[in-house]
């Protein structure tokens, strides 16, 4: 078969190049190639003096969905979640460059949505990436926050980033973060890494690791923290 339609925002095509197929996907979909998402499925080999054996090029070519489509199924699926669950919800969406953040309001149901140090809100993003993905046969960025929250809690983690980061400094012990997220523990490498009195690196296994905040030794340079931050 020398290409087949899977619908009518996305096309799968054969060519003797990578090139070729893109040409013909992009020409079928009648769409640019800044307006199109493309996956190589098989690069093509040229075979036996470029005779026998050969395989063509496979490639996916997809139509970009527009961000307000993007938005709207995104809260259409958590409306029909949180409607499941019975909470009364206001659900907002905008689209910032390719991420999506998702706003739900409220009425009293704050705590349980967003469940101790967020885990239940972690969870509820999780849920709806995979169902956007799902329904959108791709990946989409999106971040969910529930009453101003993660705002708050990027505060906080600041706030508490700085008061141990002072304790270390003047006792000249390390000190150790409680288990947090990988998104949280980075925003506690990124409160210190301009502070050159001090490092910072994650110790633990699983998904919840702990950051520890300890002296910087003297004559190092400022940006061995930053290096420390991959976990």
């Amino acid at each position: 078969m020398d290409n087949q339609d899977v619908n009518q925002n996305q096309i799968i095509d054969e060519a003797k190049t990578v090139e070729d197929a893109i040409e013909k996907g992009l020409e079928r979909l009648a769409i640019t190639r800044d307006e199109a998402d493309i996956e190589i499925l098989e690069e093509g080999s040229r075979g036996v003096l470029n005779l026998i054996g050969g395989k063509p090029a496979k490639v996916v070519v997809r139509k970009k969905d527009d961000a307000s489509a993007v938005s709207a199924k995104i809260k259409e699926l958590l409306t029909n979640v949180l409607d499941l669950m019975d909470l009364s919800c206001q659900v907002t969406v905008r689209a910032e460059d390719d991420m999506h953040i998702v706003q739900v309001d409220t009425v009293g149901a704050d705590g349980l949505l967003i469940g101790k140090k967020g885990q239940n809100l972690e969870a509820l993003e999780h849920l709806l990436r995979r169902m956007v993905g799902k329904q959108l046969r791709r990946s989409v960025r999106l971040e969910v926050d529930i009453g101003g929250y993660r705002e708050r809690r990027v505060t906080a983690l600041e706030n508490k980033a700085a008061s141990m980061a002072s304790r270390v400094k003047s006792s000249g012990k390390e000190m150790q973060v409680e288990p947090l997220s990988a998104a949280e523990r980075r925003i506690v490498h990124l409160a210190l890494v301009g502070d050159p009195q001090v490092k910072t690196y994650t110790v633990g296994d699983g998904d919840l690791k702990s950051v520890v905040i300890a002296p910087q030794r003297r004559g190092a340079r400022a940006t061995e923290a930053a290096e420390q931050q991959v976990d």
